[in-house]
């Protein structure tokens, strides 16, 4: 017998009921995956929408970062509904990624910027203090 079968659990996959941080988290993941995707396609298709309000060089270059972060950032909260860890991990990064970048654009955009941390902030919140909130040791456990 393995240890999968032994225990009832499979690696990298968190085991106890989702908490409503984690729920919370999760949603945010995936609107803020779908809003940079609408970004990217702005900035690709629509130069003009945005070029009076940002100092963007090379408005391609960030549209295409834009989209795959916006898909990775859906992926993110996809693998977090399927309680997976690599969701959470991902999802901390970007996150974390997230709030740096809107705080270098405070000063072009400071409204859009404000919510764009206090979303990330609370994706970050609810990906690692709200998921310990049920049991902290299903986490560490599925980590190795």
């Amino acid at each position: 017998m393995n240890a999968q079968a032994a225990t009832g659990t499979t690696p990298g996959r968190i085991s106890n009921p989702m908490t409503g941080w984690v729920r919370f988290a999760a949603i945010l993941l995936i609107l803020a995956g779908a809003m940079n995707i609408i970004h990217g396609f702005t900035l690709l298709d629509h130069k003009h929408f945005v070029s009076n309000q940002l100092d963007f060089a090379n408005f391609t270059f960030w549209g295409v970062v834009f989209l795959i972060g916006g898909v990775v950032q859906i992926g993110a909260g996809v693998a977090v509904f399927g309680r997976r860890l690599i969701g959470y991990q991902t999802g901390v990064v970007l996150a974390v990624i997230a709030i740096v970048m809107w705080f270098l654009m405070i000063f072009g955009a400071p409204f859009g910027a404000m919510i764009g941390i206090i979303v990330n902030l609370c994706i970050l919140y609810g990906l690692t203090v709200g998921a310990m909130d049920a049991n902290p040791t299903t986490i560490l456990e599925a980590m190795g």
